[in-house]
């Protein structure tokens, strides 16, 4: 994923690569939750979402059910999201975060 790479490759002092991310923190979809053990990447493309979480794994969840714009899993996954707050579900262990 671009996002991925360009926050990953901002380094002190490179102002082509510091504009860059900080255009993508500013898009609108994608957002940063804190969670208790790191915290992931949300990129909301409304029917589904594209989530990195803190291990810097990278999968795409669909809406769930289809017409939901709020939660979103697949089989050992779940994102709920709720305003500035998120429930992230991995391996049966729930992490709740915020933004």
């Amino acid at each position: 994923m671009p996002f991925v790479c360009l926050a990953a490759c901002v380094g002190e002092g490179d102002a082509a690569s510091t504009h860059a991310a900080a255009h993508l923190e500013n898009r609108p979809g994608l957002a940063t939750f804190r969670c208790e053990d790191g915290s992931i990447t949300v990129d909301n493309r409304s029917s589904e979402v594209v989530l990195t979480d803190m291990s810097g794994e990278t999968v795409t969840l669909p809406a769930a059910p289809a017409e939901q714009r709020s939660r979103y899993g697949l089989p050992g996954y779940a994102l709920v999201l709720e305003g500035n707050n998120a429930l992230y579900v991995k391996g049966g262990k729930p992490m709740d975060c915020s933004r």
